[in-house]
């Protein structure tokens, strides 16, 4: 077991969890000291080194084997930091409350309660730091109360002050902090919307559709589902932004994208993989509903047009069809079938859509009036 695996509690932290990788880390730093030092105090006075009483050495071992039981006990989920946090903050307040009662001998002993405060803003946050303040104060006026503490009544209103301004001063930095964070948070989501998502049309980009049809296919392939694609590319687009210009093709991209985001459903993907070439992936959808669908997509862009300088301008566009196939070893196999499929539309007059069976050796345009024999796609 490294020290790195300790800190961390075993576990491994994604970008979005740098700061509750570090409370892991200061959380096990701290029990790592104080099972050291209190076992440590616990032995000196033993030998009368260093004199706490025999009761508060009793305390300080019992508090020393809880920590160690607490670095064991964090490494079982993330999620039991909260508790694992607090059970050591309530076992500090225990162990600090018998060094004020039963070692009067120690004139310093207040500053554990400070420390016990700044640790619980550094680790739990605003809410558990205030109250782990109220309760050192509760508990050093209401022990004073019942118990000779040997501390003058200028010493307690003092102590009391001091841990109020201590408070104050760590709610200040960690709320300063806390801001920081949400920053940070809310720039980072930002940035990653802005690289999974293509900046004209506002869809994911190909990078992110590379990710997603991967863990798709792979759900797929195992558990016999069915997983369609439909490749899309505007017909003879390049030919639009060299007679009207860029501006004139970007607006008919957006109109292409909003129109086909208004038949698609919220679980489909749709993504624009080029500059004028875009994929949909449909789960658990055959082939004969993915070729409606994409009929119907393709007829509603032919609707698609505007004005630029008293011209109509228009798109239409081809699509290949497949779906995933028993023998595919990756998504790249029914990527390269679809490619094909979009390739035969375009070759048999564009405007129309090809499906690439799985179960014969024919790409097939039902609105053709021929079929092309192509590579072998039987299952």
């Amino acid at each position: 077991m490294t020290l790195n695996s300790i800190l961390y509690s075993g576990f491994t932290f994604d970008g979005n969890e740098d700061l509750l990788q570090f409370k892991f880390k200061m959380l096990n730093s701290i029990f790592i000291i104080v099972a050291f030092f209190s076992a440590l105090f616990g032995i000196l006075s033993d030998l009368g080194i260093h004199d706490i009483g025999p009761i508060h050495s009793k305390v300080n071992y019992a508090y020393s084997i809880s920590m160690i039981v607490l670095i064991f006990f964090s490494r079982s989920s993330k999620k039991y930091y909260e508790l694992t946090a607090h059970t050591l903050l309530i076992t500090s307040l225990i162990t600090f409350t018998s060094s004020l009662i039963f070692v009067p001998q120690d004139e310093f002993r207040m500053i554990w309660f400070y420390l016990l405060i700044f640790v619980a803003y550094i680790i739990s946050g605003k809410t558990s730091g205030m109250l782990y303040t109220i309760a050192s104060i509760v508990i050093l006026l209401t022990t004073n109360f019942f118990v000779e503490l040997y501390f003058s009544q200028t010493a307690i209103i003092s102590s009391v002050l001091g841990l109020i301004v201590g408070s104050f001063l760590a709610y200040t930095y960690t709320n300063k902090i806390t801001q920081y964070e949400n920053n940070l948070k809310q720039q980072n989501s930002t940035l990653r919307v802005l690289a999974s998502t293509d900046h004209l049309t506002g869809i994911i980009n190909r990078r992110i559709f590379n990710e997603i049809s991967k863990h798709y296919f792979e759900t797929a392939q195992k558990d016999h589902l069915n997983l369609t694609l439909l490749l899309l590319d505007l017909d003879h687009f390049k030919n639009i932004n060299d007679t009207y210009g860029h501006q004139v093709g970007d607006d008919l991209l957006i109109q292409f994208v909003e129109t086909i985001k208004k038949i698609l459903t919220k679980g489909d993907i749709f993504a624009r993989i080029g500059g004028e070439e875009f994929a949909i992936l449909l789960s658990q959808m055959d082939r004969n509903d993915a070729y409606a669908l994409a009929e119907k997509i393709r007829k509603e862009v032919e609707n698609i047009s505007m004005k630029h300088k008293g011209q109509n301008v228009f798109v239409r566009t081809s699509i290949g069809i497949t779906q995933n196939s028993i023998k595919d070893s990756s998504f790249d196999d029914q990527f390269s079938r679809s490619d094909m499929a979009l390739y035969q539309a375009k070759k048999e007059g564009r405007n129309r859509t090809c499906c690439a069976p799985i179960s014969n050796t024919d790409i097939e345009c039902p609105n053709s009036k021929k079929h092309t024999k192509v590579l072998n796609f039987s299952i």
